[in-house]
């Protein structure tokens, strides 16, 4: 079990635009930019090497590299390198709707200022997958289906009639 990480704590995490009549969104949110910044740089990477992984017909693991020349080296990996018995990695990470949504726009190049135009309802789920090439997509932001109707809410409103 993992120690809460104060890095995720709620708070505006980028500018409002459109800007929202009635928010003031600029105390603090210098502090909470470089804080949840700090945050997506520390959870969401990518590689600092491209490579693509294939596996052979014998599910070994080949990665190819390109270097700044343009040719590519071809390499078998192994068991280690391949990560024991899964290549994969799963990183859980629970944090509030805003945190996520900056997280979602960072992570796929999307203006960071865009976070509030994306909704997650509270205990939703969020599925972003980073190949080990550095391209990133998304599964799923804000999924509720885990949840029955009596057992949503988003923005301290119960249900799905919100505004």
């Amino acid at each position: 079990q993992a120690k809460p990480d104060s890095l995720l704590n709620e708070g505006i995490p980028a500018q409002i635009i459109p800007a929202r009549p009635g928010v003031r969104a600029e105390e603090g949110m210098d502090e909470n930019h470089n804080r949840i910044e700090e945050a997506f740089r520390k959870y969401l990477w990518r590689s600092s090497r491209p490579s693509h992984h294939l596996e052979d017909e014998a599910g070994a693991i080949r990665e190819t590299i390109g270097d700044s020349g343009g040719d590519k080296e071809e390499q078998r990996l192994s068991a280690d390198e391949q990560g024991g018995e899964s290549r994969h990695k799963f990183e859980v990470i629970v944090c509030h709707g805003n945190v996520i949504r900056y997280f979602f726009c960072r992570a796929l190049q999307l203006p960071p200022e865009a976070w509030l135009r994306l909704s997650v309802f509270n205990c939703s789920l969020t599925y972003l997958m980073i190949k080990p090439n550095g391209t990133v997509s998304c599964r799923l932001l804000g999924d509720i289906g885990h949840l029955g109707h009596d057992h949503t809410s988003f923005s301290m409103r119960q249900g799905l009639a919100w505004s």
